[in-house]
């Protein structure tokens, strides 16, 4: 039976099973996908056809083919323009997929995040649904072919006919979720510590940073402030001797303790966590369920009545069936923890004996438990203290970008690293970044000009303070850099929040109508305005536009091609497209705690442009009701127009944040002035002020001589 759903204009959900045999996706089960997002479905069609057709200003034609016991064959013929993208961090050598095949399966480092999105550039995408291991042939065994095929699970996906990538992305999050908000730390600088790490340490570490002008905005431990190393149990605790946590106050104190101290300084803390706790019971809604197999019965006749061997004994020795994973955290949490990195560890190896929630096989739960996993994070959390959850991890599947960010594991930098972030930008997964080693040039151009920034240093002495004088002044300048850019930041994360389009862009996706950009793995677009070039300096300036270098102000015309040589202190090239708004504020030592009173419009003249400036709480989920304020400026020539901010939102006051920007009587910060720089050639530059009066109940104009 082939059953057809519209689920909403232009989304389609295609299924071909026996339903007494093969059993639905756990991804509907558990809600990890939305499929009704406008509603119930509409069923379009039922009947025994196994060839789809869809016709939306182009032609596809799926044959269909289901097992008896599970498993099935897709098959699409692909039209010659078809040049595919996405499926996620399961190859770091192509953006574009054509002529590749991909085994969707997540495994340590070769694919931590697999994600059964594929999309064409003419606008139409794929999403299947299964949560076993299947295989996206795109076009490697017959070149005008894309074949999907999986040996176990329902045939059940989802079609999207969009009229373009971008609206291809944009359908494609009403299914699997928009990309998360996270609090307003996580877009400055994350500094993992050295395992040797202690209390005493890292109150040092952060008045170094201070003191040397560096921002910082969150300090990460390793899997060293535990009692016992690598503990996955829900027994841990911290290691007194090492970070002690005064046993008088209680195991849930928060003050008097480095936590408070670190918070006083405007840094946020992150803990590592590793997990390999049946997260299943929960999401099966049987915690309190009792099992009869549970319960071993004592004959009667015994000659010895021994109430230890009445019960059962499981595998898995971790999982306290009525207690949901994140109940443990808590105390951290009321110590000051405000973010957790989730690390590989154990959710991205296989299990092949284990049975999840005494249901399912780890066939059918790999892929999907790093999705579960930070969906707990995230709603425990909220559910805990209202706010904000910063969970980064680095295992994925279909639906993590609404829950937590990724990283590219434990595989530093490099052009293979970018390719992996890109492709998840292709899936509408936007809070990406990598491991960034520092100590180079290179390292900091990529890593602070990443969606979210984190050097890594469990293992090193990787501290600026140990660098050279030169590499030193870098990674402050990229760091004064990123806290600069946060307005401008911040901002695309909302873009990509309402409409899954990425703050990291391909040149193919910026530029779809161009094949020779498919081969450029090592440039992106950061928000509209910026290019930039990472790990390779063999540059190339799109066509159609005009490009500022931004450190010289000197401006070329593209299409140019050429090798670029950076400076000492700059590690990379970096570009901004004519016809650019950008708005910055003056760098502070921490996001956390600041609001500035003058923002800073910068324009690159060119083709018109627009840009909306966000504002929230920065710390909760109102933003997802609507409540944010929006502020929208615009170039038109030599014209520059700010109009009076719309919306509203409430300011988030806790004891742990001790914002300093809070207005007494709770209303929202008034809006602040704008000082206008004009980019021309060569670095000249021209600057006209905006008081915030001028724009407050109608527009403000500036006129460009």
């Amino acid at each position: 039976m082939t059953e057809i759903y519209r689920l909403a204009e232009n989304i389609y959900r295609v299924k071909h099973w026996e339903r007494n045999k093969v059993r639905e996706s756990l991804l509907a089960k558990y809600k990890l996908v939305d499929l009704a997002p406008e509603g119930e479905p509409e069923l379009i069609y039922a009947g025994e056809d196994t060839t789809v057709h869809f016709e939306n200003g182009y032609k596809l034609d799926f044959a269909l083919e289901a097992g008896e016991q599970g498993g099935f064959d897709i098959r699409l013929p692909l039209d010659a323009e078809d040049r595919l993208y996405g499926l996620g961090d399961v190859d770091r050598k192509n953006i574009e997929k054509r002529g590749t095949s991909a085994l969707m399966q997540l495994e340590n480092v070769r694919s931590y995040g697999p994600i059964p999105y594929l999309m064409s550039c003419r606008g139409w995408a794929v999403i299947v649904l299964t949560t076993f291991s299947h295989t996206f042939d795109m076009g490697a065994t017959n070149p005008d072919e894309l074949h999907i095929f999986c040996k176990r699970g329902a045939l059940d996906f989802i079609v999207i006919c969009g009229t373009d990538m971008r609206n291809a992305l944009y359908l494609q999050g009403k299914v699997t979720g928009r990309p998360v908000m996270l609090p307003k730390a996580s877009y400055g600088l994350t500094v993992v510590h050295n395992e040797e790490a202690t209390a005493r340490s890292l109150l040092d570490d952060a008045t170094r940073y201070r003191d040397r002008d560096i921002p910082c905005d969150t300090f990460g431990l390793e899997p060293s402030w535990m009692e016992t190393f690598y503990d996955d149990s829900t027994e841990k605790k911290w290691d007194y001797k090492r970070f002690p946590i005064w046993y008088w106050m209680g195991e849930n104190a928060y003050g008097a303790n480095f936590v408070e101290a670190l918070n006083k300084m405007g840094y946020s803390l992150s803990l590592w966590l590793c997990c390999n706790y049946d997260l299943f019971w929960k999401e099966e809604g049987a915690c309190e369920e009792k099992n009869d197999t549970d319960e071993v019965k004592e004959y009667d006749d015994a000659v010895i009545q021994d109430a230890h061997l009445t019960q059962g004994h499981r595998m898995d020795r971790v999982t306290k069936r009525n207690e949901p994973w994140f109940d443990h955290l808590k105390k951290f949490v009321n110590n000051g923890a405000e973010a957790f990195k989730l690390d590989g560890a154990e959710q991205v190896i296989p299990f092949p004996d284990r049975v999840w929630a005494d249901r399912y096989s780890d066939a059918e739960i790999r892929n999907i438990y790093p999705v579960v996993y930070a969906k707990q994070m995230k709603e425990g959390y909220e559910e805990h203290c209202g706010r904000r959850a910063m969970n980064n991890t680095v295992g994925a599947y279909l639906g993590t970008q609404k829950y937590a960010a990724t990283w590219a594991g434990d595989t530093g930098g490099s052009l293979g690293v970018l390719t992996s972030m890109i492709n998840y930008a292709m899936c509408g997964h936007s809070n990406c970044s990598f491991d960034m080693y520092s100590g180079n040039a290179d390292t900091h151009h990529a890593g602070f000009l990443a969606p979210w920034t984190q050097h890594q240093n469990w293992s090193t002495w990787d501290y600026p303070w140990y660098f050279t004088k030169e590499m030193e002044e870098s990674y402050r300048w990229y760091s004064q850099l990123r806290s600069s850019l946060f307005p401008y930041i911040y901002s695309y994360h909302h873009v990509a929040n309402a409409t899954s389009y990425p703050v990291m862009r391909c040149l193919s996706l910026t530029y779809p109508e161009s094949k020779a950009y498919d081969k450029i793995n090592n440039e992106y677009m950061l928000g509209d305005a910026f290019l930039v070039n990472a790990w390779k300096n063999d540059v190339v300036l799109p066509e159609e536009d005009e490009w500022f270098d931004f450190y010289t102000g000197k401006k070329y015309e593209g299409p140019l091609e050429f090798t670029y040589k950076p400076s000492k202190i700059h590690g990379g090239a970096l570009y901004v497209k004519a016809g650019s708004i950008i708005v910055m504020q003056d760098w502070a030592h921490s996001l956390r705690t600041y609001r500035p009173d003058k923002l800073y419009i910068h324009v690159y003249p060119g083709k018109d442009a627009e840009f909306t400036l966000y504002e929230d709480d920065y710390y909760t989920y109102a933003y997802e009701k609507g409540e944010y304020a929006t502020t929208k400026i615009t170039l038109q020539g030599n014209t520059l127009t700010v109009y009076p901010r719309e919306g509203t939102f409430a300011p988030y006051k806790d004891k742990h944040i001790r914002l300093n920007n809070m207005t007494e009587d709770g209303n929202m910060p008034a809006p602040v002035d704008f000082e206008v720089i004009w980019h021309n050639n060569d670095g000249i530059t021209a600057t006209y002020t905006i008081p915030a009066s001028a724009y407050a109940a109608s527009p403000a104009v500036v006129e460009h001589m």
